[in-house]
């Protein structure tokens, strides 16, 4: 029976149960399948450990993004027989891949080329009308491999679709399928688009330029590229950027590349990057080189001028290199250190045109190099790299006995350290010193190295150390151990329910909790510890209790801070003389600044009122001093004045300016009026604020006026769930005061299998948004719908269940 079906409350859970049963395999199957790196899936194809189809099943359970990404790289690994199941994978979105998605034009290039080489001729077409603006490219890179009757389909369709196409793809298609129109039409498209051209820079003019596109320069190449040369130039005269000029110069033959090559010189006289510019137009067009050193020797800053040359020098053969180089030492030399870094590109280019150098520049650049030195090792640098042998001993037996790895002994030690210890870069140079060994010795490492059970594939000693059947071994348990579901941080999700439960529900999911937390160290097992205290009753909250101050002092990896905050948490949870006793390290702690200000005032709030009578003010009046000059402004001063507190207290928190209620007045002054239509009618707010003015108010309504307004409350629900980009924080925040019938609706619209929703942004808005370090996001609303809907026992069902699914997963 589905939830919409269910006609009592128990038969509701039970539908929901399995829901969310479903959606914790798929979710921990799909972040699993998404922790496989690429280079693993490429070797599992490479070795044979899995088939085409394993591989492309896998890529369906992972982000559509990283999908498309590996098919772009890696479409290679993928025979011919499976290339239209791969199409369908970049065209179409996979379960769960959300309205993020959209096709990847790069990918879906990659195939159509791939579809038209193996003769798959309609699956190449399926894949170009898939295409926007690189329709055009995609159909000329399939040319070569279309019949003729394909092509002319392709032609045909294409000329009927690009009218309907946006200013900006239409342009970038007819630039891109310029090359494939018949010689007596060219001239006409050329008209096109030079007018689609000029309509975008007219809209730029307005909009403001795209970043990093220039129409000019994409049409000057398209014309370029199909042979209307002149068409080209007249493009390149309105061209500024002389990376642009040279771009298209480079199309170009011979005199019309030396004409645009000219106006590049003529515009890099003015560029901010000089040097590179001149040095690229060179290497465009070698005659220009004499204009270029002219250029590059007049220009005003010694340094970049030296620059210039040099970099000209590298396009230039000797004898003219060498005297470039003479002359840019000779312009630098006398700067000393205003000049150190052409010095160093002096350097640089010196090490490859050594027997050039005079005695003089020898000298110079010999004093340079020792002085960089110098200066790396004042700086701390990394020191020049050592042998694996040398490092590996160091690391291992000190740098005073480094040599004992070369002893019998010694080598047993990088044995035990290999299988046992080593991660990381320690692992990486292992490896290093494995691949330096030979015989017995390079045997008996690689074995300690597949024995550790660590990822060893990535490697570049992978394929040296080890036999084709050891390293498929090794690659059949990595995959094993990857594939499967993922482990999932389930603590915080059954802490949320425990403190929704009451009664003997809480009973039941407490231990569950407390069980998880006990696998724990650190922080995390004693904030679940103190929580679980604050949850428990009797005898069991007082052993809790006792457990917390336990840890509190035997713990080692713990600040003061977080021993301080478990103790204030406990402290109204024990009897009055010894919650004396601990206020007392909370007051120490904050006098002695060991609590950070943002946090001291409540650390101080935490302290019963009947704790503060009893204590003196010598205690009490140093703390609470240092916390007021420190952060008073992170102090909830209306929960501090419904404290009941001594007289002497009072008047030391009254004192102080920001204690005053007018100030408080003014914030909240403030914030009503920054919300939105805040005195508006209810009829004129949007279905976001209705719900927000419904939250804020419902605990003061009747029931007969609750009941009246559930309606339309019901109605602003379901106006959200059917906005397609609605986001769900307005619903998570509004949980809690929601009547059944709206829950019922958000339930029945996210809770569905094809509404589900992959997300790896822990900001994300979505309701059931996942992700293993934190489950649910929104944990709270969720466990809301789950007791409002299902009842107490769901609630119990749904702790009993992540508790089993971490157990199947682990085992």
């Amino acid at each position: 029976m589905s939830f919409e079906e269910a006609d009592s409350e128990r038969a509701r859970a039970e539908a929901m149960l399995r829901q969310l049963r479903a959606r914790e395999i798929v979710e921990r199957t799909y972040w699993a399948e998404n922790d496989i790196p690429f280079s693993l899936r490429v070797k599992a194809v490479e070795t044979g450990l899995w088939s085409a189809e394993e591989a492309i099943d896998g890529l369906r359970r992972i982000d559509f993004v990283s999908r498309h990404v590996f098919v772009f790289h890696h479409l290679r690994l993928f025979p011919d027989a499976s290339l239209r199941a791969v199409l369908a994978l970049v065209r179409q979105p996979q379960p769960g891949d959300g309205p993020e998605w959209f096709a990847d034009e790069a990918a879906l290039v990659a195939v159509a080329v791939r579809l038209a080489r193996a003769g798959q001729h309609d699956a190449a077409l399926d894949a170009i009308r898939a295409l926007s603006a690189r329709r055009g490219e995609a159909l000329r890179s399939c040319a070569p491999y279309l019949s003729e009757a394909a092509m002319a389909r392709a032609i045909s369709e294409l000329e009927a679709w690009l009218p309907e196409a946006e200013p900006v793809v239409a342009f970038l298609v007819g630039c891109d399928s310029l090359p494939l129109v018949p010689a007596r039409d060219r001239e006409r498209a050329r008209g096109e688009i030079v007018r689609l051209r000029a309509a975008l820079e007219a809209k730029e003019a307005e909009d403001g330029p795209r970043w990093g596109f220039s129409a000019r320069k994409r049409a000057a190449e398209a014309f370029a590229v199909a042979g209307m040369f002149e068409a080209s130039e007249a493009e390149c005269r309105g061209l500024d950027n002389v990376d642009d000029l040279l771009s298209v110069a480079r199309e170009h033959p011979g005199e019309s590349r030396a004409r645009i090559a000219r106006i590049a010189l003529e515009r890099a006289r003015t560029s901010r990057y000089l040097a590179a510019a001149l040095a690229d137009t060179v290497s465009v067009c070698s005659a220009l080189a004499d204009e270029a050193i002219a250029c590059a020797r007049g220009a005003a800053n010694p340094v970049t001028a030296a620059d210039a040359l040099l970099r000209v020098a590298a396009h230039l053969g000797e004898p003219r290199a060498s005297a470039l180089f003479h002359e840019s030492f000779r312009r630098i030399e006398p700067l000393g250190d205003a000049a150190s870094d052409a010095i160093e590109w002096i350097a640089d280019w010196a090490a490859d045109h050594g027997s050039s150098l005079t005695e003089r520049e020898r000298v110079v650049l010999g004093e340079r190099v020792a002085q960089a030195m110098r200066e790396a090792e004042e700086r701390g640098a990394t020191p020049p790299v050592e042998a694996a042998e040398s490092r590996l001993g160091r690391l291992l037996f000190g740098p005073t006995h480094a040599d004992r790895i070369r002893t019998d002994r010694g080598f047993e030690s990088v044995l035990e350290f290999a299988e046992h210890h080593a991660t990381g870069d320690h692992l990486t140079l292992v490896m290093e010193f494995a691949r330096s060994l030979k015989g017995e010795r390079r045997a008996r490492l690689a074995r300690a190295l597949l024995q550790s059970g660590d990822e060893l594939y990535d490697s570049p000693a992978f394929a040296e150390l080890f036999s084709a059947e050891e390293q498929r071994e090794h690659l059949r348990e990595v995959l094993v151990r990857r594939e499967r579901p993922a482990d999932v941080e389930i603590l915080h999700t059954l802490g949320r329910a425990t403190q929704l439960a009451t009664g003997a529900p809480r009973g039941v999911l407490l231990p569950l909790y407390l069980d998880e937390v006990r696998e724990r160290g650190g922080r995390v097992r004693l904030r679940g510890l103190f929580t679980a205290a604050s949850l428990a009753e009797g005898d069991h909250r007082a052993a809790l209790v006792d457990e917390v101050l336990a840890e509190v002092e035997t713990c080692d990896h713990l600040s003061e801070e977080d021993r301080v905050e478990a103790i204030a948490a406990v402290m109204p949870l024990v009897p009055a003389a010894r919650a004396v006793e601990l206020a007392g390290r909370v007051l120490h702690a904050v006098a002695e600044g060991q609590i950070g200000r943002t946090q001291a005032s409540h650390r101080l709030m935490a302290i019963p009122d009947p704790v503060w009578a009893a204590l003196p003010a010598s205690r009490w009046e140093p703390a609470l001093r240092w916390a007021l000059e420190e952060g008073a402004e992170f102090f909830d001063w209306t929960s501090w004045r419904q404290k009941t507190l001594p007289r002497e207290v009072r008047a030391l928190l009254e004192v102080h300016p920001s204690s005053s209620p007018a100030c408080e007045g003014e914030v909240e002054v403030s914030s009503s009026v920054a919300e939105p239509d805040a005195g508006g009618a209810r009829g004129e707010l949007s279905p976001e604020q209705r719900l927000r003015r419904w939250a804020s108010e419902a605990a003061s309504l009747s029931e007969a006026e609750r009941t009246a307004l559930a309606p339309e409350i019901d109605a602003a629900v379901r106006a959200i769930l059917a906005e397609p980009e609605a986001k769900d924080g307005v619903l998570c925040d509004t949980m809690a005061s929601l009547p059944g019938a709206a829950l019922r609706a958000i339930w029945s619209a996210r809770a569905r299998a094809d509404a589900w929703r992959r997300t790896i942004d822990i900001s994300d808005p979505a309701l059931f948004a996942y992700l293993p370090s934190e489950h649910y996001l929104h944990a709270g609303a969720v466990l809301q719908l789950i007791l409002r809907l299902g009842g107490a026992s769901a609630l119990c069902d749904f702790g009993r269940m992540l508790v089993g699914l971490r157990h199947e997963s682990a085992a």
